[in-house]
């Protein structure tokens, strides 16, 4: 396989990603219900004369549709706007222009004019102005109710076949978060944003300089310099071992310290997470401020804060209905590193997994230090210095 792509970069020059072999066969299928529903329906209003013309733009728009989703011509207005307006163009060129070959020119011409204002540039729209020129008496005939019947339908129904398949897709995948971090005042911003040296506008102005369409959002390229940044700078991580930066004081609870104990040391040492171990050092798991605004949600007390006081607050009785120790609100299983392991292990699992500490352990799986997104953060930012 890797000869034969290296064959075809040989002759036909680097080849673009392609999306996985699942997202293929299920865009196929979409667009195969999506073309048999508009093949129907064209047929019913324009008949066999004029049904090659109609779905022929159609199924231009399906290959943009399912094999580039996330392109700005495939976006949901220069779909439908990209079809809607270039087919009143090409009415009203149809009308007003009785040179077939003018008013064919003219028809594609102005739907791009059009389509370039009004910020819906799709590549088969121009396929629909040309049809109501071309198309013949039956699509004459219609006038202006081409716009609606078929290619206003056609859209409809391709609209929603090409939902459906998009969120089939988007089940399919977990999304991604960017790691975050706080501030002293709570407030929450983004690791990695220091790491771009440009803001959003600069970019924009930067596009607008080269004075050329790219087909691609400005979120997109900025996600892509960003990502290609995090990935240079993980290959710095790679000499670096977790020993190095962790922190090796670590503040821990055994399974039966109480909740409120827990509560406290989380507040008095303004960590965000504690590891449980037992008696030897082992770690049974980890018991995060999320772990405890879970349980909280639980109760309906109105304020956040009485309600983790009640989570908190031990139960005088024999039986309890809620969690008492550490070892009942821990997660478990955790996470976790060697000391030796490089620093760009963990940075692939804060930014996968979305956790914000690691515990690190020892060759005999003693815990031995806690390492925080944070320390990664603080790394990447003297590499990026």
């Amino acid at each position: 396989m890797n000869l034969l792509i290296k064959l075809k970069q040989s002759v036909f020059g680097e080849i673009p990603p392609r999306q996985s072999q699942g997202e293929v066969l299920l865009s196929s299928l979409g667009a195969m219900i999506g073309i048999g529903l508009v093949t129907w329906v064209s047929h019913y209003f324009v008949g066999s004369a004029g049904l090659p013309f109609v779905v022929a733009s159609m199924g231009a728009a399906a290959v943009l549709l399912y094999a580039a989703p996330h392109s700005q011509l495939t976006q949901p207005w220069p779909f439908v706007g990209g079809h809607l307006v270039s087919a009143i163009v090409g009415v009203t060129c149809a009308q007003w222009v009785p040179d077939l070959f003018l008013a064919s020119a003219l028809a594609v011409g102005l739907a791009i004019f059009v389509m370039h204002e009004l910020s819906c540039l799709h590549p088969p729209g121009g396929a629909a102005a040309l049809v109501a020129v071309i198309g013949g008496d039956q699509i004459h005939a219609l006038g202006y109710l081409y716009v609606l019947v078929p290619v206003g339908l056609n859209v409809l129904i391709m609209a929603i076949a090409i939902w459906l398949t998009r969120l089939i897709l988007a089940r399919r995948h977990k999304t991604k978060k960017l790691i975050f971090v706080f501030d002293n005042e709570g407030s929450k911003k983004s690791d990695f944003s220091n790491l771009v040296p440009f803001s959003k506008d600069d970019l924009n102005k930067a596009l607008q300089d080269i004075n050329v369409y790219i087909d691609v959002s400005i979120a997109d390229l900025n996600s892509i310099y960003t990502n290609a940044i995090l990935l240079s700078h993980k290959r710095e991580l790679e000499t670096k071992a977790c020993k190095d930066i962790m922190a090796d004081k670590v503040i821990s609870v055994e399974f039966g310290s109480s909740l409120n104990e827990t509560w406290s040391l989380m507040q008095e040492h303004k960590v965000r997470s504690i590891p449980v171990i037992d008696k030897s050092g082992r770690i049974n798991g980890i018991i995060t401020v999320c772990d405890f605004i879970k349980e909280a949600n639980k109760y309906h007390e109105k304020s956040i804060e009485e309600r983790l006081k009640r989570v908190v607050k031990q139960t005088c009785e024999l039986t309890s209905n809620k969690p008492e120790v550490a070892g009942q609100l821990m997660t478990t299983p955790v996470i976790t590193l060697q000391e030796n392991a490089p620093v760009a292990n963990a940075f692939s699992i804060f930014k996968e997994k979305g956790i914000r500490h690691i515990p690190i352990l020892n060759h005999k799986q003693r815990l031995v230090g806690m390492l925080a997104h944070t320390d990664v953060v603080r790394e990447l930012r003297k590499i990026s210095d």
